[in-house]
């Protein structure tokens, strides 16, 4: 599955450390260094199987450890709607 970054939220780089605000809400979000790998490697449209093998590599982790952290962030920033499903199957064109 591949996701999208939704509009509406300022993204910045600050260090080693990811920070996003939502003008909406007025609410300040800042991301840890793997945290902000992750977002990183999301923008760049890769998929989670792709993100969970470069995040276990350059962490040293084991891929269990890298996929929760790539899920408990994705269901966190879904929920926060910054980010959102975009594997969406196309229509059939009608006959």
């Amino acid at each position: 599955m591949k996701y999208k970054i939704n509009k509406g939220f300022i993204v910045q780089k600050l260090d080693n450390k990811t920070v996003i605000f939502d003008g909406e809400e007025s609410v300040l979000y800042t991301f840890n260094e793997t945290a902000s790998e992750i977002f990183k490697l999301l923008k760049k449209n890769l998929n989670e199987k792709e993100i969970v093998k470069k995040i276990a590599k350059k962490y040293q982790i084991k891929t269990e450890r890298a996929k929760k952290d790539f899920n408990d962030l994705v269901s966190d920033l879904k929920r926060k709607k910054i980010l959102s499903s975009s594997d969406k199957k196309p229509k059939k064109p009608n006959k």
